[in-house]
């Protein structure tokens, strides 16, 4: 049988039982199956019935775990978009991303072509003193060969990771130098999500924070003290591709902004009563003014915070319209390790909005209307936000705003339109910028690092040489992008920015990244001076 119409069968075969689960078990059986086998007539007995029955009767071989785990996946999807099944292994990854931490040797990895590499080794973590390099080539772990074998990169990260304490052995290629061994002990690994904050001028701070986990309310905490030694009166808060995370760090990084008692967000459900959670004393920034910068991608409680505080009157949102996830997952763990995670309630602002888009017509439909509201907004003439509930609301000084799914900034930003980005955005799609940046940490890592020892060496002194682009633009022609010397000539400055940003991520960390793109960010740009009026 073809593979294509294996997998159709497969398909069928998870649709088939879904329906089944869903109220079409109709208990029809043929008589060589004895029903007084089977005396369960709740739901959960037709589940087991009907999967005992696929996996003594099937035409072909069944995997009955992963069909299960298929199964759970598939009903959960019926109720909501965002209830959701997590294998033992996806419940491990995704508490550790709450938990702001990790075991492991501290290094990111990067894969390409088959091959695993070290991408970035993280400060104060296992790997900064024992002479590990961004762009070593990883050939072995404990004797296992990880590059060159078609492992995928998920395998080659747990065989990284462990627990602290214990060494493992790393065999790596570096370019010019050859091969190397180096044993590392394993250790706790912090995963920052304040990925910048820096003050752009004599007054204006910026954070930019990536997610929402355990420990994003301290380091928030930490970078608003750190910049308001250096003069901050007012700050730019970037939640831009911020899907979310811990609703706790978000209540709290909000109450930093908010005066005590202010409410932050409630959330409630059919079998959860109303829950109202407020600003606490002691916020260190609840004088100065304050923009949030959102988009398309910022979800879930990137959305309380930036409803918070635009209801409170407290913050100028701008960007464009938010994803919409308003609703509250509870984790419930299972025997085996995995987890379901269950919509309980929902998000609502405090003047009373549903944060969550309507999801009635089921979750396929939610997405595309998703993909439909970003292409409508991209291309029109001019930009506006199509309002799904006319139904207003009002901030505490009185502004109406409306719910609907999301949050509608106060000032919308458009997006680019310039033709001159189709390269550009061609580029970026397949990854080549960050690809050809990577080639030159490959092939010059410790010399640069010798030449430009600190991040801020790096930012002052190095330029990405003209060679490099033109080694873009051959891996760009070998992929089907076409040179187009216009575009390049008019992006040129933002993928120099690029190429330097990435390196500089390699080499230096995020610092490097955000000293060479920010200031290329027209967005960020186009707001950074702005008079802030809320009305």
């Amino acid at each position: 049988m073809a593979h294509n119409d294996k997998s159709s069968t497969a398909g069928n075969l998870i649709l088939i039982l879904v329906a089944m689960v869903l109220g079409v078990l109709i208990g029809v059986m043929f008589a060589s199956h004895d029903r007084s086998e089977h005396p369960d007539g709740t739901l959960q007995g037709k589940v087991s019935e009907v999967l005992q029955l696929v996996e003594n009767e099937y035409v072909d071989e069944v995997d009955i775990d992963s069909l299960n785990e298929q199964l759970l996946a598939v009903v959960l999807s019926e109720l909501d978009p965002h209830s959701t099944y997590l294998s033992a292994k996806e419940t491990e990854h995704t508490d550790e991303m709450m938990r702001g931490n990790f075991e492991g040797i501290g290094v990111v990895l990067h894969s390409e072509d088959d091959s695993a590499y070290v991408g970035q080794v993280l400060p104060d973590g296992p790997s900064t003193a024992i002479g590990l390099l961004p762009g070593d080539l990883i050939l072995t772990v404990d004797g296992d060969t990880v590059s060159g074998v078609g492992m995928p990169s998920d395998s080659v990260v747990a065989r990284l990771r462990g627990p602290r304490g214990v060494n493992v052995t790393v065999n790596v290629l570096r370019e010019g130098e050859g091969e190397k061994s180096f044993t590392i002990r394993r250790g706790v690994v912090a995963h920052t999500t304040v990925n910048c904050a820096k003050m752009l001028d004599d007054t204006t701070g910026y954070i930019y924070l990536s997610s929402f986990a355990s420990t994003s309310h301290r380091e928030f905490h930490d970078a608003l003290v750190q910049l308001k030694q250096q003069g901050m009166q007012r700050l730019i808060f970037d939640l831009r591709d911020n899907s979310g995370g811990a609703l706790h760090s978000a209540v709290g990084i909000a109450g930093e902004m908010l005066p005590a008692g202010s409410l932050i967000v409630y959330t409630q459900g059919a079998h959860s009563r109303r829950r109202d959670l407020r600003a606490h004393a002691g916020g260190l920034f609840t004088k100065g003014s304050v923009i949030v910068m959102v988009d398309e991608n910022s979800a879930s409680a990137s959305e309380v915070v930036s409803g918070a505080l635009q209801d409170n009157d407290r913050a100028l949102i701008v960007g464009r319209r938010t994803f919409g996830k308003g609703l509250v997952q509870g984790e419930f763990e299972l025997s085996d390790g995995s987890a379901v995670l269950l919509t309980t309630a929902r998000y609502y602002t405090p003047s009373g909005r549903s944060i969550q888009r309507p999801y009635g017509d089921g979750t396929d439909k939610y997405y595309r209307d998703y993909i439909e509201q970003l292409f409508g907004e991209a291309y029109a003439d001019s930009m506006t936000v199509h309002i799904t509930d006319s139904t207003p609301y009002n901030t505490i000084g009185g502004r109406t705003v409306y719910g609907g799914g999301g949050i509608t900034p106060d000032l919308l930003l458009p997006y680019r339109k310039d033709e001159s980005f189709v390269y550009y955005n061609a580029l970026v799609h397949q990854l080549l910028i960050n690809r050809v940046a990577f080639r030159q940490v490959r092939r010059h890592a410790a010399s640069m690092l010798q030449r430009y020892p600190t991040a801020e060496a790096f930012k002052n002194g190095y330029t990405v040489p003209d060679s490099v682009i033109e080694e873009l633009v051959r891996e760009g022609e070998k992929r089907g992008i076409k040179r187009n010397a216009k575009s390049l000539a008019a992006q040129r400055k933002l993928i120099l920015a690029g190429i330097k940003a990435n390196i500089g991520q390699c080499l230096y960390g995020n610092d490097a990244f955000y000293d060479a793109y920010l200031p290329m960010d027209e967005d960020l740009n186009r707001i950074k001076n702005i008079k802030i009026e809320l009305k």
